[in-house]
């Protein structure tokens, strides 16, 4: 059985910007920018990206997220769904990138928890 270990933490700002409803639930977009740290780099690299959020009927927010770390040549692109509700936030990501510092990520999955 693989070990968690920390890949990064991310402190981010949201904006809501509302959709509107549709058959499916309310959509909002959740552009976010922040800063992410990590054991696997020095300091702190900037974060970027959206999640186009589903309120769903029964209060549960689906969760399709798509983002980038860093800069320049140091860049990770990943995307994530998940769930929010009342006993958090559930992520699973996946990673995409051509520095080659990071290129092991181009075959993992991650997992996060969240706060609101």
């Amino acid at each position: 059985m693989p070990e968690l270990e920390l890949l990064m933490s991310v402190d981010a700002t949201l904006r809501f910007v509302p959709v509107g409803a549709t058959p499916a639930g309310n959509r909002v977009d959740v552009p976010f920018e922040g800063t992410a740290t990590s054991p696997r780099w020095e300091g702190e690299l900037a974060v970027s990206g959206v999640d186009y959020a589903l309120i769903r009927g029964d209060g549960t927010v689906a969760l399709d997220i798509r983002a980038r770390v860093g800069e320049g040549e140091r860049v990770i692109w990943y995307s994530a769904t998940g769930r929010s509700g009342p006993d958090g936030i559930r992520e699973v990501f996946t990673f995409e990138t051509a520095c080659e510092e990071f290129a092991d990520l181009n075959a993992a999955v991650a997992v996060a928890l969240g706060t609101q």
